[in-house]
């Protein structure tokens, strides 16, 4: 028997669907969510948001409280959907199939992201059955409620270490030999040149800090008497004839955080003269949707055309 469906909330948010990802699906984050609310929520030992049959109770006031069951798991570029079947409410085993889908959705017109919640059920008698518990209005204010505070976590900027961050990958075949990849994007003259900014940008070689290693060629980028970027290098490691992986840590003028100031550049080996060139770097979580496809677009422009300017060397 085909089963029924009825949307109960959706909305756009103007953040990535990367950003957006975290706050709903991140176990360690949701419970910051519900630290400070009428609403909590308790995961069974073991039970986690990705993983199927994971279990957790959710209490509301005056005494409301349910029990759930991770369902269904579908992931992909585009969507992250858990489906939730309702077990138990105020400790009662419910005789009713209804379960809640919860959808965050890649809007990729604008890198928006769509959240959206439905509830699904066999019969009109599952609903009234539901409904002699708690009323579908009451969860849709219950679900409003909640995301108004996800969304409220987007325009403070956490400190702690721990925060989420938003990763952005780019990954290009270069028909080259993975060590003389490595050679050329550790010399960053050679990226100025792919971006014809070489008799732009200044680069000079330089240890800022105590804590930098000195075996490692830290550098500064000049650009204008306004901007000056710190690259310290975190580390550098090889795996013979399979890869060279380096890390760096980019700040500020004044040595300030940069705003992805964690890259990193992997170089695997696929043949003597073919290697894949993997890039990572985060960006905060609460990054908006325009300066993210901003930096994303650049960011690839810049490895595109390294990856051009070193196969015709």
């Amino acid at each position: 028997m085909k089963r029924k469906t009825q949307q109960i909330f959706i909305k756009n948010l103007s953040y990535p669907y990367e950003s957006v990802h975290i706050l709903f699906f991140d176990s360690d984050f949701i419970k910051k969510i519900f630290e400070d609310s009428d609403y909590k929520i308790k995961l069974f030992i073991g039970s986690d948001w990705s993983i199927k049959n994971s279990g957790f109770s959710f209490f509301g006031p005056n005494g409301f409280n349910s029990v759930f069951e991770l369902s269904n798991i579908i992931n992909s570029d585009f969507m992250r959907q858990n489906t939730f079947k309702v077990s138990q409410i105020n400790g009662e085993k419910i005789n009713a199939e209804i379960d809640f889908e919860l959808s965050v959705i890649n809007n990729t017109y604008d890198n928006t992201s769509i959240v959206e919640l439905r509830i699904n059920y066999k019969s009109d008698e599952d609903i009234n059955i539901l409904e002699k518990y708690i009323k579908i209005p009451y969860i849709k204010e219950i679900i409003k409620e909640i995301t108004s505070k996800i969304e409220a976590l987007f325009t403070k900027s956490p400190k702690e270490e721990k925060a989420p961050k938003t990763i952005i990958n780019h990954s290009f075949i270069i028909k080259k030999n993975y060590k003389d990849a490595f050679n050329f994007f550790y010399n960053w003259n050679n990226i100025a040149k792919t971006l014809k900014t070489d008799k732009i940008w200044k680069i000079i070689n330089e240890q800022s800090f105590e804590k930098d290693k000195q075996e490692y060629k830290n550098f500064s980028i000049i650009i204008n008497e306004d901007i000056k970027i710190y690259y310290r290098i975190v580390s550098i490691k090889e795996i013979k004839d399979e890869k060279i992986e380096i890390i760096y840590d980019k700040s500020g003028k004044n040595y300030a955080p940069a705003l992805n100031n964690y890259i990193k550049f992997t170089f695997y080996k696929i043949d003597k003269d073919l290697s894949l060139f993997l890039y990572e770097t985060h960006l905060p979580f609460n990054i908006v949707s325009s300066i993210y496809q901003t930096v994303s677009y650049y960011l690839f422009y810049c490895n595109y055309q390294s990856r051009k300017y070193i196969e015709s060397i």
